[in-house]
């Protein structure tokens, strides 16, 4: 399934395929049309589509072969319906050429006007698509005639080009704009992934410097052992012993440190200056966990409330501070019911902010409690694959919102906001620490 996702991603089709598309799709349109002064001459929407095709599937193009091939399958086209109604194929072709040469004459016009269609300006489109439009139509009809148009037949064709060029406009316009839309919303998407990479690897750096704190100590306690066992005449094998252990742990230090400050060069400076609004803060939020969950077989519904709307430059942090506990809440209510409701509130009380996550889920044991902020500690455990989760969440949660000057507790039901079972966090930061920006 997946090589066959992949061959279908890396599929393209050639420009001959889509010269073939492009003539098809304006025979068959060439057939809703209505006749002008003779039955051979005809006004149809494929002179709308048409220049529109030419511009967009046929881009790449600086040659006037899709006129040719276009030209040529709106005679077959033409042709065979007039065989099927009882016209010989051979006055079908004689009546029918002169329509086939406009689509020729059409790219010819459009190749010398427009070289490089990329490049096309939409300013100057109208008027270059209204002087193929009046020269094709001139030579289609003065051919179907033997004779050239009088002056209301010129009146007619100038406002038949005018309203089929603009019209063609409008649907490049059209087009174009809706090519924007799906670039801006794909570029927010990147910025939601990035934002959220970013946050998930601060996150990270905590305990990467607890671990390095902790080799900091066994280092200390190694030479410190090598220095005792050399004061008390150990065998000389046991102290090189502790000194190698001393030595190891030093170089683990050294990688980890290197490790660390890697990750802070690539991800400290990452959109430092720029502040968020707290409401985007909330809707990236609800997106992301919305993209994790909704997949599960359970339901999560997420609901949040931004009070006041402001901006801050320590947006990272309060997004890792949120989606550790809402993917807590979360997972919490798939491992029991499956279904259920998390709300997530933000207020301003006098200088501190209050950042409430309730869920109606299982709730919190005593005996969990206990050890909840206790690195290691996790009730999260998969009878499946035996494996435990981390425990790391909930310790960072409270690092980062310490390191803010601020603190989280658990508030029992009774105070909750809402009454109902379940677990209920509330997190307290000083205004001054957040950057807060304008409201």
């Amino acid at each position: 399934m997946e090589q066959k996702k992949k061959s279908l991603v890396q599929w393209r089709a050639t420009r001959m395929e889509r010269r073939f598309v492009t003539a098809i799709i304006t025979a068959v349109s060439a057939e809703f049309f209505i006749n002008l002064w003779t039955d051979n001459f005809r006004v149809s929407a494929s002179v709308v589509l048409f220049p529109v095709l030419l511009l967009t599937l046929m881009r790449d193009c600086a040659e006037p072969g899709t006129g040719v091939v276009t030209g040529l399958m709106v005679l077959l086209v033409r042709s065979i319906v007039g065989m099927m109604s009882g016209v010989e194929f051979s006055y079908t072709v004689e009546m029918e050429y002169s329509g086939a040469l406009f689509y020729i004459c059409y790219d010819i016009l459009l190749c010398i006007q427009i070289p490089d269609r990329n490049r096309a300006r939409l300013s100057k489109l109208w008027y270059q698509l209204f002087f193929c439009d009046i020269c094709s139509n001139l030579l289609d009809l003065t051919l179907s005639r033997w004779s050239i148009p009088d002056l209301d037949e010129m009146v007619t064709l100038v406002l038949v080009g005018v309203l089929r060029s603009a019209i063609a406009v409008l649907i490049l316009w059209g087009v174009g704009y809706y090519k924007r839309l799906l670039l801006a919303e794909e570029h927010e998407r990147r910025y939601q992934r990035l934002f959220l990479m970013t946050a998930n690897l601060k996150n990270e750096l905590y305990f990467l410097k607890k671990d390095a704190e902790n080799i900091e100590g066994i280092m200390s306690r190694a030479y410190r052992l090598y220095e005792q066992l050399r004061e008390q005449g150990a065998p000389e094998e046991m102290c090189q012993l502790a000194l190698s252990i001393a030595r190891d742990v030093h170089e683990v230090k050294k990688d980890n440190l290197s490790i660390i400050r890697g990750i802070e060069g690539e991800v400290m400076n990452v959109y430092n200056d720029e502040k968020m609004r707290m409401s985007d803060l909330f809707h990236i939020l609800a997106d992301t966990i919305y993209h994790i969950f909704h997949e599960q077989s359970g339901r999560i519904v997420l609901e949040y409330d931004c009070q006041v709307d402001f901006t801050t430059s320590e947006h990272y942090k309060l997004m890792s501070i949120l989606k550790n506990l809402v993917m807590n809440a979360a997972e919490a209510i798939l491992g029991e019911t499956g279904t259920g409701t998390i709300w997530v509130s933000e207020e301003i009380t006098g200088d501190q902010l209050k950042l409430t996550v309730q869920d109606n889920g299982p709730g919190i044991s005593p005996r969990a409690m206990r050890k909840l902020f206790s690195v290691g500690y996790s009730t999260k455990f998969d009878p499946e694959t035996g494996n435990i989760n981390r425990g790391i969440g909930l310790p960072a949660v409270e690092f980062m919102v310490q390191e803010m000057g601020g603190s989280i507790r658990v508030v029992p039901n009774n105070e909750a906001a809402r009454n109902c079972k379940g677990a209920c966090f509330e997190v307290m930061i000083p205004v001054q620490s957040l950057g807060k920006g304008d409201i």
